[in-house]
């Protein structure tokens, strides 16, 4: 006789468990009051609800973003411009190079034939050709 208030008392504990889940399922299905699901599968590119209602501090990292971007093109127009005037500067520093080769070796023509003499000092003196 003992089983007979066991089994009551276990579909009594099972209503009252049911009626809580009905009652709590009803009001979730009448509740106004709700937020968007942000990790459902069916949204794509949806912003975290963090972000969603700060929108003026995202609005500030994209500006802060945009910024970055546009000093990083701006030193690559510099670095480009500096290699420019490296190349420039190698391709007059050839040149005078060149020009220098040239005056030695006319120096040592003259010097070869008689017409200039160098001392060690420096000094220069004009021979007579030959």
């Amino acid at each position: 006789m003992k089983t007979l208030p066991a089994i009551l008392f276990a579909l009594g504990m099972t209503a009252v468990v049911a009626i809580a889940m009905l009652f709590i399922g009803g009001n979730a299905l009448m509740n106004t009051n709700t937020t968007p699901v942000t990790n459902s599968p069916n949204t794509s590119n949806v912003a975290p609800a963090s972000f969603s209602g700060d929108q003026a501090q995202l609005n500030q990292l994209q500006s802060l973003v945009s910024q970055y971007q546009a000093r990083e093109k701006q030193y690559q127009q510099e670095l480009a411009d500096a290699v420019q005037r490296l190349n420039d500067a190698n391709t007059q520093l050839n040149d005078a190079n060149n020009q220098l080769n040239q005056y030695q070796q006319l120096i040592q023509l003259l010097q070869q034939r008689g017409i200039i003499r160098i001392t060690s000092d420096g000094q220069v003196f004009l021979g007579r050709g030959q």
